[in-house]
């Protein structure tokens, strides 16, 4: 189970020999690998903000999140990326130059409509072509996928979370 995932599930991942990076979930103290974390899912309205929130009502927003998350993985619409796998892909492909993937920025969250799948498509296939190893067409095929699930349900957006 992918660490993010496994810390929002409320599971205790291991660190990485010589790591030192935080989960960034207030609630949880364990370590965790930095990730990015796609999902589809029907647009939402806007969140309420967790600012003043309790401690319980933030773990039990964590928890519902993990819950929806879990459920997503088993209907094959979200898909967890190590950001240290991404990144060299994604320069080695053309980075900046790229007109989805060079504008995400996998620290942050954000949400992208079924319009912009025609440019994320090229951008993925560019990916492909920049793929020197396994582990990084296994990387490039996952997001394959989601995209052929997402072009399957019109409906939905495609939502990104990142470390």
């Amino acid at each position: 189970m992918p660490d993010t995932l496994a810390c929002l599930l409320g599971e205790r991942p291991r660190a990485p020999a010589g790591s030192r990076l935080r989960c960034p979930h207030q609630s949880c103290r364990s370590v965790a690998r930095v990730g990015l974390l796609l999902v589809l899912r029907a647009p939402l309205p806007r969140p309420k903000s967790l600012r003043r929130a309790t401690r319980a009502q933030r773990r039990e927003r964590y928890r519902a999140d993990a819950e929806e998350w879990a459920t997503a993985r088993e209907r094959g619409v979200l898909l967890d990326v190590p950001v240290e796998k991404l990144l060299p892909l994604l320069n080695a492909a053309g980075g900046n130059r790229l007109p989805i993937l060079g504008q995400l920025n996998p620290w942050s969250d954000g949400v992208l409509v079924h319009e912009d799948l025609p440019q994320l498509d090229a951008d993925v296939d560019r990916l492909g072509a920049a793929a020197a190893d396994d582990t990084e067409r296994g990387l490039v095929a996952g997001l394959k996928a989601l995209l052929a699930r997402w072009r399957d349900e019109p409906g939905l957006t495609l939502h990104w979370y990142g470390d």
